[in-house]
């Protein structure tokens, strides 16, 4: 009798390890914090001022779990202060289709831009990127940084188009006397007949 009830207290000590390790085992799981990556691209190599573009968001999530994008930050390297306001940085909330599931599953997000248009002191840094995403109740931030070229415009004298065709016509010219002088020092060596009447003796 007392071999039974000893036995049953240890059966029931086992079920109640087991199912705390369990309980602790689910809480861990779902409560670890996803490994997520951020990836960025431009729809060109470089972009003049003025001009548009656009920048590609992709966030990889390697799991566990999904998660849920809550906005995407992108500071770009004209950032400041200007006609009364910050200009330069851009955060989108709306986000559709924001699940990015687990097991290595990215999504893309497109962040247009338009460089501006008159002269501003640009920063040399590449430009920041900041994704914040959730899992459960739990909130993150994952950091990307990419460089924007912008051309350099090559500012052109109205006088060098005449400058560069006299610089043509001179070389021509100077082509035609060196040629010229040419011909005049090969006639100066070239042997003069002699007559056979200058050898005639009287």
């Amino acid at each position: 009798m007392k071999s039974s009830l000893r036995e049953k207290i240890v059966i029931a000590a086992v079920l109640v390890s087991m199912l705390a390790l369990s309980v602790s085992l689910i809480s861990i799981a779902t409560g670890a914090e996803p490994d997520v990556a951020v990836y960025l691209s431009t729809d060109k190599p470089y972009y003049t001022y003025g001009g548009s573009g656009k920048l590609y968001v992709t966030v990889r999530n390697e799991g566990p779990g999904p998660i849920a994008i809550r906005n995407i930050s992108v500071t770009f390297p004209w950032f400041g202060w200007y006609n009364g306001g910050w200009d330069g940085n851009t955060t989108i909330t709306d986000i559709e289709e924001n699940t990015v599931d687990e097991n290595a599953t990215s999504q893309t997000f497109e962040v247009p831009f338009t460089v501006p248009a008159e002269g501003r002191p640009f920063s040399y840094h590449p430009h920041m990127v900041e994704v914040e995403y959730a899992w459960g109740e739990e909130s993150a931030y994952a950091y990307a940084y990419i460089d924007i070229p912008v051309e350099t415009p090559v500012t052109q004298s109205p006088n060098l188009a005449p400058i560069l065709y006299l610089m043509g016509a001179d070389t021509i010219l100077l082509l035609l006397v060196i040629v010229a002088l040419f011909y005049v020092w090969g006639s100066l060596r070239r042997p003069t007949p002699v007559s056979p009447a200058a050898f005639a003796t009287g």
